[in-house]
């Protein structure tokens, strides 16, 4: 038997989980993915898609992923087929062990799950029994980013600043590679990912927030014997861009160490301005709940991304990634500021992107 401290409060969560945001209605099969980690909350999403008349099954994963984790696991057609032919997938362990990707034996299938499109669900249920959701705030998080999107791959210009001297443009004028709304990290997250085209970001980032755990540059680790902890104190890591390319670097001495090895190791070298990532929720459970891999994509952020995707239009991610926190952006879309000081000016929005 599995004991809530709260267990109508979780029930609750876990059924505006399947219903506002999933859509899952009667008769759906479900499958959750779950280890010894989520499980207990795995259970009550399954208990709850039951009492809503779903057809629910959990697939541990535990042994699957074993004592040395889940990085060089084989990938099982079985799982894979769940995966793919199931109506509704949650992904329930953390992202800081695995993602879809693992169990697909592709990046790309990982990159079209982040979309929600494919009802593939990365469900951070961490604490869903203490969430005091404020629904109104969730699915307008959501409703913006749908706008966002639809506004920002028809205009000409994003332009972003910050009072600690970021300043870049990205000219939309000129086409964007690709641009996606972020829906399939859920509850709390969302966000539109830019893809600029190349010859079209030009300015200065300053990344005053924490980085993506891929290189580790800036901000939390992931496991303990990992060399960095907690580095935000520090100078933040200034990028600068021009026709998309990254020029130059200056800041702390052991974070530009690490970022010039990722540059001079790679190949083809991960320099360019691989993503503009316009976070669109304001609920403060992202950052106490939600993304728990590193401590990046927070709210009150944008993020920008070196790598070197070469294919732009067909992925999110390219083979070397890293996402970099911006923290109080002001940003304007072809002039119109969208946001400034924390909050999101929806009515513009909205109305902008009308869907």
């Amino acid at each position: 038997m599995y004991l809530y401290k709260d267990i109508t409060k979780i029930r609750e969560n876990a059924k505006f989980v399947l219903q506002e945001i999933a859509e899952a209605k009667k008769g759906d099969n479900i499958l959750v993915i779950a280890d010894s980690e989520s499980y207990t909350n795995a259970r009550a999403l399954c208990d709850t898609a039951r009492e809503i008349g779903c057809n629910a099954v959990i697939l541990d994963v535990d042994m699957y992923g074993g004592k040395e984790g889940y990085d060089n696991i084989p990938i099982m057609e079985p799982v894979r087929q769940a995966i793919l032919h199931a109506d509704i997938t949650f992904m329930t362990t953390p992202q800081i062990k695995t993602g879809f990707s693992t169990y697909l034996g592709s990046q790309d299938d990982g990159d079209e799950s982040l979309l929600g499109k494919s009802k593939r669900f990365t469900f951070e249920s961490g604490g869903m029994e203490d969430w005091n959701i404020n629904k109104e705030e969730v699915l307008n998080n959501r409703k913006r980013a749908l706008c966002l999107y639809n506004w920002v791959k028809n205009a000409k210009q994003l332009h972003i600043t910050t009072k600690r001297g970021t300043d870049f443009t990205c000219d939309i004028s000129k086409g964007l590679d690709a641009i996606y709304p972020v829906m399939g990290i859920i509850p709390f997250y969302s966000e539109v990912a830019v893809i600029p085209s190349f010859n079209t970001v030009n300015g200065v980032v300053v990344a005053d927030g924490a980085s993506e755990r891929t290189h580790n540059q800036r901000g939390f680790p992931i496991r303990p014997n990992m060399p960095t902890c907690n580095e935000l104190y520090k100078e933040p890591i200034r990028l600068t861009f021009k026709d998309s390319y990254l020029t130059d670097f200056s800041g702390d001495e052991v974070q530009v160490a690490r970022l010039q090895a990722l540059l001079d190791e790679v190949e083809p070298k991960a320099n360019l301005c691989d993503e503009i990532g316009l976070v669109c929720t304001t609920s403060i459970e992202n950052n106490e709940y939600g993304w728990k891999v590193d401590g990046s994509h927070q709210i009150h952020c944008i993020h920008v991304a070196i790598g070197n995707n070469r294919r732009r239009g067909e992925i999110i991610h390219s083979t070397e990634h890293v996402d970099f926190d911006v923290h109080d952006p002001i940003i304007e879309v072809d002039g119109i500021c969208i946001y400034r000081d924390g909050k999101f000016n929806d009515d513009i929005i909205f109305e902008k992107g009308k869907i």
